[in-house]
């Protein structure tokens, strides 16, 4: 075989960019054609959006925007969201003229999971915390009366490294301590399990408990101010949707479209957006009470672009030339949910996906006590349900040979290889092993460590050439082949376990002359 020898690009002064065609990009915004204001309080729990029009959308730069406001009649609730996604939505439907094109489920767990396993702790905190998925934990930047009176939270001047006292008790906070709650990921917790993790009182030589500390107004106030939503005000968001369909390289070819497409949002349960507390000055946090809430507001802010009508014309053409179809590559999840029973197993929990490539399937467990509680976070928390190893078997065949351990090392690799990421170092992760383990704890926010990010995922990757081709997993379509997650527990899992897994697949979305859309999956 010969080679031959080319200008590299650097020299190669003939490899420029193309000149576009003539277009146009612009704004617009599509609101709900079923209200504008839903709540489970009233039965109006399903959002359905029409996107319409004689454009080109650009759907991975637009948005869904929306408030959520804390709509609980009792005074003094401080409403705490589910963080890391959209907590909101429970199932994410999209279809076009009566065609189902996407179906996902429980939508903001694979959100949260999709988050924290893909992108920096950096991009949660910043970027998650501007559109409004994620708000930081006020730390040690807060000033402080004298250690054990009532209301010594007050507010007002930021000290980093130290808490200031108004009095002959002293208090010391160290720097490590304030830049914890600055950097450290957290579900949200209360105002006082705040201001006793950040305290650390000394008064005369001896270490003061403080577990009596209570939070003034002011100080409530600052603590709460991002971070939870009291009552009757509001917190607006900025949702990046995602989808097989919404997030494919092309643009959706809406004048092609004879209906566009819907896009269907079903509400959550009410106790499953996060946790309701009454926190009042000067006194502890109340038993969390069952939340309400309302989203309104909703729109979809979408980015077209306008093309000049030769180029519709040629579209046309092509369209033609290919059966009357265009056809547009995405990858997009399957949703199936199962339970494990405490005691060691193995345990067995069938996942019946049909699809023409099975590419990874990915795991999240919680138990099931805690699913849809009002006492404590649930869609964004991820445990390890003591797992000791796991497999997966499709058909008669095992995958892998021999069963994967699940201590943190050897579950973080194959998680690694099912996102394609094993030997990407441009991909990150916003946890670290201090996140995956202790995990089974409460996470309900009334302390620091119930308020630590719970981060355990487990993933498989099933297919032979990654992001090079389509449908080049496991075919389980043609010849029903059942796909069953055989696993094996410590002796510690003493409760009922739910699982919820996520299958990864290619889908081919067919757009036909007569204007009709199809999928194939």
């Amino acid at each position: 075989m010969s080679f031959e020898r080319v200008s590299p690009p650097q020299v190669n002064y003939d490899n420029v960019l193309p000149l576009a065609v003539e277009s146009r990009s612009n704004r617009r915004e599509f609101l709900p054609i079923n209200g504008q204001k839903f709540s489970n309080d009233d039965g109006s729990t399903i959002v359905r959006i029409d996107i319409n029009a004689d454009s080109m959308l650009d759907a991975t730069h637009s948005y869904l925007e929306c408030d959520i406001t804390n709509t609980n009649a009792t005074d003094d609730t401080y409403l705490a969201v589910n963080p890391f996604g959209p907590a909101w939505i429970q199932r994410l439907r999209i279809e076009s003229g009566g065609v189902v094109i996407e179906d996902i489920n429980e939508y903001s767990r694979l959100y949260s999971m999709l988050v924290l396993n893909q992108t920096p702790k950096d991009y949660v905190q910043h970027n998650m915390n501007n559109m409004g998925m994620y708000n930081p934990v006020v730390g040690g930047n807060l000033k402080a009366t004298a250690v054990g009176n009532e209301g010594s939270l007050v507010g007002g001047a930021h000290h980093h490294g130290s808490m200031v006292l108004s009095g002959d008790a002293q208090t010391f906070v160290p720097d490590n301590i304030c830049g914890n709650l600055d950097t450290e990921l957290y579900y949200p917790p209360t105002a006082q399990a705040v201001i006793n993790g950040v305290q650390v009182a000394i008064n005369d030589g001896a270490i003061t408990d403080a577990t009596t500390n209570r939070p003034s107004q002011s100080g409530l106030d600052e603590i709460h101010a991002k971070s939870k939503i009291k009552k009757g005000q509001s917190r607006r968001m900025c949702i990046p949707l995602v989808s097989g369909f919404l997030n494919m390289d092309r643009y959706i070819p809406l004048i092609m479209m004879n209906a566009g497409f819907t896009i269907e949002l079903t509400l959550c349960d009410s106790n499953r957006i996060g946790t309701t507390q009454v926190e009042t000055p000067a006194g502890a946090p109340a038993t969390p009470i069952a939340s309400s809430w309302e989203v309104s507001n909703v729109k979809y802010v979408s980015h077209l672009i306008d093309m000049e009508r030769d180029f519709y014309d040629r579209l046309r053409l092509v369209m033609d030339d290919a059966g009357g179809t265009l056809q547009l590559a995405g990858q997009t999840y399957r949703h199936y949910t199962g339970n494990l029973p405490e005691g060691q197993g193995p345990h067995t929990i069938t996942l019946p996906a049909r699809v023409k490539s099975v590419k990874s399937i990915f795991g999240t467990f919680i138990e099931s006590g805690q699913m849809g509680s009002a006492n404590n976070f649930d869609t964004s928390v991820f445990q390890s349900a003591f797992l000791n190893k796991y497999r997966f078997e499709i058909g008669s065949v095992r995958y892998p040979q021999t069963d994967v351990k699940c201590d943190t090392a050897e579950n973080e690799v194959e998680l690694m290889k099912a996102w394609g990421k094993l030997g990407d170092y441009s991909h990150q992760q916003a946890f670290s092993r201090k996140h995956l383990v202790n995990d089974e704890d409460l996470r309900d926010g009334r302390t620091l460590q119930k308020s630590t990010l719970s981060a355990y995922t487990l993933g498989y990757d099933f297919e032979a050439f990654q992001r090079v081709a389509l449908e080049s997993g496991i075919n389980t379509a043609d010849r029903s082949l059942p796909i069953n997650f055989i696993c094996e527990r410590s002796e510690d899992a003493s409760a009922p376990t739910r699982a919820d897994f996520y299958v990864l697949t290619d889908a081919i979305f067919y757009i036909n002359l007569d204007g009709t859309a199809s999928v194939s999956v």
